[in-house]
């Protein structure tokens, strides 16, 4: 060690240089209070000093509380040598800064296991000084990486540049990155987009997920994208991103312009709740699908759901964070309270719900992440999101202009084994002018013909094996053993047509090698809105212009009008 002898007798201080020196160590000396601050303040190796009391220019005292003021927390400990031993003198001492007596004259062994001891603490000191600058230093890193990561995230879900008047939304991180993702964004044809998603766990590793999402949900929107081309490209992606204990419940919705029509797909979620205007009635739409990243894109399944919505009707849509919130005791808040809240009504339903919620909590916090959203069913208001003036999102929305045209292929063997089949006819079709703006709409209606020619005429399969959770499994093992076996002569012939009229339309036929269906039936039970076996037909009659279905039901013609309004008119011969 390197010590600083103050005193101002030079025995004193060549007595104890050489009792330190004989010892191994590095001794400096000074002849006063002030020389000793000097020293301090101009040699950073001291580790110790030898303290005189009685001094002239400066004492023993008033050096040692300049010298704690000036070093900071640099750990150097001043042992006071003293013949004193009064206690009003000690206690000035301790009160200076002092941390040590050696006593006059002094005792050899007792100076040096003083100095040992101290030397130790030193040590001590030092070994906790350089962890705490590692754990400093980490600190800012991680501190620097959450700014530039938490940047990323709040310039993402700023993507949007609009935003909509009937949708509420509210999100809080269990904490400082939030695992759900809820995005909204306007759609070119005035409606809007909406998603709410829950990874797995909280945090930023839940958060990860989000980034890809976010990128994907406002690429997709841009282009009018159909709920559920939207649900397929985020299932694709997560399932090959993801590891296998991470997945995302998630719904995905699209609201027209009008406020009134709902088309959803949902995985893994809450059942979504719909309270009438009247505030009494009560509906809920349970989730129907898997969530995202679990299935392959073989076996998922993007079949949406359309929910009609009168004006003033008010939607809710939450993540797991709001019905399982805990309190000490761990009783879960549970679906009763929420629903509770939600008939009692007020002006702002949505923060009577997160103030329940945080009051049930009792202070120990939230433990995952909660998201609510509500829309109000109506004519949608979309505003600017820097002035918030309104603004109309569908000026640039126009019908399709473009020669008439003729698509046809024939798909057999492999081509029918292909997972990409839709998004290629779509490929095609959305480089028209115009038609990007439907392509949504258009995909839906190519999308389910596709998949009802194959499934049901090609493959012969009934719907009927999905409706348990058990047969939904059997159904798309059957499904891969009989693509992976087909025969000669089994084909879906797909025609598209681009008719020019008032409105110009776009015209699909399709037909399979299968024996058909009972379209008669299934069409009826459409009509009635049965969700066990009219969901897909309910769906295309609420898109197409005309739905006729030909040859025992091995073919169908579904026409799509190419404007601003589609009819909902359904046809059967």
């Amino acid at each position: 060690m390197k010590i600083l002898v103050v005193d101002d007798h030079s025995y004193n201080r060549e007595l104890l240089s050489f009792i330190l020196e004989d010892e191994g160590h590095a001794c400096v000396e000074a002849e006063n209070g002030r020389l000793a601050c000097l020293a301090v303040e101009q040699d950073s190796e001291i580790n110790l000093v030898l303290m005189d009391i009685n001094m002239p220019e400066m004492d023993g005292i008033e050096a040692t509380i300049q010298i704690k003021n000036d070093i900071g927390e640099r750990f150097l400990p001043v042992i006071f040598v003293t013949a004193l031993d009064d206690s009003e003198v000690v206690t000035r001492c301790l009160d200076a800064g002092g941390d040590d007596f050696v006593p006059k004259p002094v005792n050899e062994n007792v100076l040096l296991a003083k100095i040992n001891a101290h030397a130790r603490s030193q040590s001590l000191y030092n070994g906790l000084q350089e962890a705490n600058n590692r754990l400093i230093y980490h600190q800012k890193l991680m501190d620097r990486e959450h700014a530039i990561v938490e940047h990323i995230f709040a310039r993402g879900n700023a993507r949007s540049k609009t935003t909509c008047d009937n949708l509420n939304i509210f999100t809080s991180p269990a904490s400082m990155f939030d695992g759900d993702v809820t995005l909204s964004g306007a759609a070119p044809n005035g409606g809007v987009y909406l998603i709410v998603g829950d990874f797995t766990g909280h945090g930023l590793a839940a958060a990860m997920g989000s980034l890809p999402v976010i990128e994907v949900f406002f690429n997709l929107i841009e282009r009018q994208a159909s709920v559920s081309q939207i649900a397929l490209e985020l299932n694709t992606l997560l399932f090959e991103l993801l590891p296998n204990n991470m997945f995302c419940c998630a719904t995905i919705a699209h609201v027209e312009h009008s406020g009134t029509s709902f088309t959803i797909w949902s995985g893994g979620m809450n059942d979504i709740l719909c309270l009438g205007a009247d505030g009494k009635a009560l509906t809920r739409f349970e989730s129907m699908h898997m969530p995202l990243g679990i299935l392959s894109p073989a076996e998922f399944d993007d079949s949406p759901r359309m929910i009609k919505i009168e004006p003033g009707e008010k939607v809710y849509v939450y993540t797991d964070g709001v019905n399982e919130a805990a309190n000490p005791a761990g009783e879960e808040f549970g679906n009763e309270r929420l629903e509770e809240i939600l008939l009692a009504g007020g002006s702002d339903v949505v923060s009577a719900i997160t103030q329940a919620v945080n009051e049930f909590h009792e202070g120990i916090g939230q433990s995952d992440d909660m998201s609510i959203v509500q829309l109000t069913g109506g004519p949608l208001i979309h505003r600017s999101r820097e002035v918030g003036e309104i603004v109309d999102v569908a000026a640039d929305y126009h019908r399709a202009q473009s020669f008439p045209w003729e698509f046809s292929v024939l798909l057999e063997g492999d081509d029918l084994r292909s997972t990409s089949v839709v998004n290629q006819l779509m490929g095609f079709v959305s480089s028209i002018n115009g038609i990007e703006l439907h392509q949504d709409k258009i995909f839906t209606i190519v999308s389910e013909l596709f998949s009802n020619a194959l499934e049901h005429g090609v493959l012969e399969l009934a719907s009927s094996m999905k409706h348990t959770a058990d047969g939904f499994e059997e159904y798309y093992q059957e499904r891969e053993k009989r693509l992976a076996t087909l025969s000669a002569g089994q084909f879906i012939r797909i025609n598209l047509n681009y008719l020019c009229g008032e409105p110009n339309q776009i015209k699909l036929a399709i037909s399979d090698s299968g024996n058909g269906f009972d379209y008669s039936n299934s069409m009826r039970k459409a009509s009635l809105n049965d969700d066990l076996y009219g969901r897909g037909l309910s769906l295309l009659s609420s898109l197409c212009s005309t739905l006729e279905y030909s040859n025992g039901g091995s073919t169908a013609i579904a026409v799509y009008d190419l404007c601003r309004e589609p009819f909902t008119h359904m046809e059967g011969i």
